[in-house]
């Protein structure tokens, strides 16, 4: 006898076939975030016609809503389920803790109750890439953030992360590699961790006031005591800024990248009290963004300066050899944030002068007496690829975009006496400097964007420990005369980053002013 269709079974197989204008509307793939339950996906309630197989109610959930991603992963596997009842529920208990990874549970959850199991399959799976996405790559743009943060997010591979998926009997470890793995990254997110789950006691701020120094009698010293955690010997006056103070004072600022001279004055006061009010979420879930837009891999040998820090790092083997102070960007002329490669070390180099700083810093001074500015300051006027007098050209704007103002190798050379490049469309890089006695200073903003190294020989000695024909010392020897280029046999990775928060090796929380605004500005794009 022939079966006769019934005409529900006709309607589904024309839907089918017409194509997804005319399917069914699925439940939407997002819920209010409320009502997370334990239930696994063959717990959820049936929605579709019986007769249609679990495959067939995929096809049709896969054509609608979903990303071009997760359609052809389930094309690819002829539409077949991709969780069991044990994978969805270990998955949907790591996307509930999301938290603990600075992300917003909400932003994965899945209802259950009221969808089809197909519906309940593609939905996790589309979930399950959406975190995939932001910890890879983060959550925010490094753009929307600032126009120099150039720096390239790693990006997910999504058909190969989702067929990787699928194999993996711990679908959890799978997620959980996709996080960066720099030791600051876990430090900061094991921080993150304690903060979510212990309750905040805000530590009294010592407030502004005296510079408090040895010697120091008032009630601010006994809550900067307080606040360094520094003992009281029995018997003796709290209020008293004694020796045993001075030394917890110095290590602090030493540890902040402060000059250490026991003086508690403003910069110190700054760092101190800084941030007391904020929500003690919100800076680490911020810095362990910045974090994922980095390369996951740093290489044996690179160098890392954060700018909120003032710090430059030579690291091998994941051994710093070498730590100094660094000048960065001024807050009108910011440090980009990218990273590059070093190619190639300068002596005595000329410093070319960017025609923004001849316009708005040296143009009126030249006009008024150009020979006697050039000859003060050892610059040069290049014209038509030659040295003139600079006496002998009309001065005004738009003469500096046919001369070049160069400044000759010397004592006097705004670079010092080498520089460290890595081309890029920012035209920065590491430089010498003559201007030694401002690294003395807490607040180093100071440079038109370039990064200004303290000691440039003991920093290119740990630079080049991997090079077999270069070193600082060699470098050294070379200063004076004419300018020379260095070629390093192998290109050193270099990554300018923003970081307000670090984990010490002891487990402190450090903090750095937010300089450029950068963490706020982060904040905002994650909604926190």
């Amino acid at each position: 006898m022939r079966h006769t269709p019934t005409i529900a079974a006709l309607i589904a197989a024309l839907a089918l076939v017409a194509g997804p204008a005319q399917a069914e509307v699925p439940v939407p793939r997002l819920a209010p975030a409320s009502g997370l339950t334990e239930a696994s996906i063959d717990g959820a309630a049936t929605a579709t016609a019986p007769d249609l197989a679990i495959e067939d109610e995929i096809r049709r959930e896969a054509t609608v809503d979903v990303s071009l991603a997760v359609a052809d992963f389930y094309a690819a596997r002829d539409y077949r389920p991709m969780w069991t009842p044990q994978r969805a529920a270990a998955v949907r208990a790591r996307l509930a803790e999301a938290a603990y990874d600075g992300f917003d549970p909400a932003e994965y959850f899945v209802p259950q109750e009221g969808q089809s199991r197909a519906s309940a399959d593609v939905s996790l799976t589309e979930a399950v890439l959406r975190y995939a996405r932001h910890a890879m790559s983060g959550r925010a743009k490094p753009l929307s953030i600032s126009p120099i943060m150039t720096i390239e997010p790693p990006r997910l591979d999504e058909g190969r992360f989702l067929a990787r998926l699928a194999r993996a009997e711990k679908p959890v470890k799978v997620l959980d590699r996709l996080h960066p793995t720099h030791p600051q990254f876990l430090a900061l997110r094991a921080k993150l961790g304690e903060a979510l789950g212990t309750h905040r006691e805000v530590p009294p701020a010592v407030g502004n006031g005296n510079m408090l120094r040895l010697g120091s009698q008032e009630a601010r010293v006994a809550v900067l005591r307080s606040r360094l955690g520094a003992t009281v010997p029995r018997g003796s006056d709290p209020t008293v800024f004694d020796d045993s103070l001075d030394a917890m004072v110095r290590d602090f600022q030493e540890s902040r990248g402060l000059r250490p001279d026991g003086i508690v004055g403003p910069q110190t006061l700054a760092i101190l009290d800084e941030g007391l009010d904020e929500d003690a979420t919100a800076a680490l879930i911020s810095n362990m963004e910045r974090w994922r837009w980095l390369p996951r891999q740093f290489g044996p040998h690179y160098v890392i300066v954060n700018v909120p820090a003032y710090r430059v790092r030579v690291v091998s083997d994941d051994a710093t050899r070498y730590e100094g102070r660094v000048i960065v960007g001024a807050v009108g002329h910011p440090t980009p944030i990218f990273s590059d490669e070093i190619e190639h070390i300068v002596v005595n180099p000329y410093w070319n002068v960017p025609i923004s700083i001849a316009s708005k810093e040296m143009l009126g001074s030249i006009q008024r007496n150009p020979r006697g500015y050039f000859a003060r300051r050892g610059y040069e006027a290049v014209y038509n690829g030659r040295v003139v007098d600079p006496g002998s050209l009309s001065w005004h704007r738009g003469m500096l975009h046919k001369v070049r103002i160069r400044q000759k190798p010397g004592n006097s050379n705004a670079l010092g006496a080498v520089k460290f490049m890595f081309p890029n469309k920012h035209a920065v890089y590491l430089h010498d400097t003559p201007t030694k006695n401002l690294f003395s200073r807490d607040q180093r903003a100071l440079s038109h964007g370039c990064v200004r190294v303290d000691d440039p020989f003991v920093f290119a000695e740990a630079l080049l420990a991997t090079d077999d024909k270069l070193s600082g010392e060699g470098i050294r020897r070379m200063v004076g005369g004419s300018q020379r280029y260095l070629n390093l046999a192998r290109h050193i990775p270099v990554h300018l980053t923003y970081f307000t928060r670090e984990v010490a090796p002891d487990g402190r929380l450090v903090r750095f002013g937010d300089v450029y605004g950068y963490d706020r500005r982060t904040q905002k794009a994650l909604g926190i």
